[in-house]
């Protein structure tokens, strides 16, 4: 009988010590995800959504925005419009990203909400960013969702103290800037692109789409719940290149839903000169985006 006891105590101090330790690194874990380290320091890498934040202030709600993937950041001059639209464009954004940003309290619009539509942003299939927040799972725990951000600063800090250097001595990040693409490609680093394309992409069925189009159509119902104003534009394609059927299907697609849903869809899709592009989709920065920004503001403010 004192055995039994004796391992019925042990197992419930063993018990108690299993249970202190995941509290604690439950307590651990949810000070590390409030104190956000890897998102306030300039020792780590910057994703869009975040350097859309702090070159705002840090303001998470806006009256009026303009989301999109990275032909919209290349397209669109915040600093030169005059219609007072955020661009929140984000690299490999998607419409389901813009729906887990809007419902998981990343992002509040309260007035006007613009989407610049493109295949890529429908793409179900295409790797987007894993550092953006909305990604996190439930129970991840903040060091692992951040390791990739994570593993070059330390493999740094050790290096340097290897060195005899002091850990701190690393890369610093405040640049807010976002990538942009500069100069019109040649005939053939075009179709070298478009060969890409059309191996990677242009062959997929409306299958690979299926998530975003239902995301675009809970966009639609969650602007509609809150008095938002909701528009879509089909942003520029370079008509040098054929588009293909594919991608006309997905259009089509879209377009089904956001009619359905009452939603105003503009075309804008062939409404520039090879000139103004770098490449199929992507405006240069200092000639396209300058031009498209003053075409698209009387659209915005129309």
């Amino acid at each position: 009988m004192k055995r039994f006891f004796r391992k019925l105590l042990s197992g419930i101090f063993a018990l108690r010590f299993v249970i202190i330790t995941l509290l604690l690194f439950f307590a651990i874990d949810t000070a590390l995800a409030v104190w956000a380290p890897v998102e306030r320091s300039t020792l780590f890498t910057r994703n869009d959504y975040e350097k859309t934040i702090m070159s705002h202030g840090n303001e998470t709600k806006y009256e009026k925005v303009l989301y999109g993937n990275s032909t919209l950041i290349s397209s669109y001059i915040e600093e030169q419009s005059k219609s007072g639209y955020v661009n929140f464009g984000l690299d490999y954004g998607t419409a389901r990203d813009l729906y887990e940003m809007l419902t998981q309290g990343y992002l509040a619009v309260t007035g006007e909400l613009v989407i610049d539509l493109n295949y890529f942003v429908l793409l179900d299939e295409l790797e987007t960013n894993p550092t953006y927040p909305w990604h996190r799972h439930t129970f991840e725990p903040y060091v692992y969702f951040q390791r990739d951000r994570l593993a070059p600063v330390i493999n740094g800090m050790a290096t340097n103290i290897m060195h005899r250097s002091s850990p701190l001595n690393l890369p610093v990040y405040d640049d807010m800037r976002k990538s942009v693409y500069h100069g019109v490609l040649t005939d053939f680093e075009l179709e070298k692109g478009v060969q890409r394309y059309r191996d990677l992409f242009w062959g997929l069925g409306l299958d690979s789409y299926k998530d975003n189009l239902e995301a675009l159509a809970q966009i639609a119902d969650w602007c509609a719940e809150r008095d938002v104003r909701l528009r879509v534009f089909w942003g520029p394609w370079n008509n040098d290149v054929p588009v293909p059927d594919s991608v006309q299907a997905v259009t089509s697609a879209a377009n089904e839903v956001l009619t359905g849903k009452g939603i105003e869809v503009t075309d804008m899709s062939n409404s520039l000169e090879r000139k103004y592009f770098h490449d199929v989709g992507h405006l240069n920065y200092e000639y396209g985006a300058v031009y498209f920004t003053e075409v698209l503001d009387k659209w915005l403010q129309s």
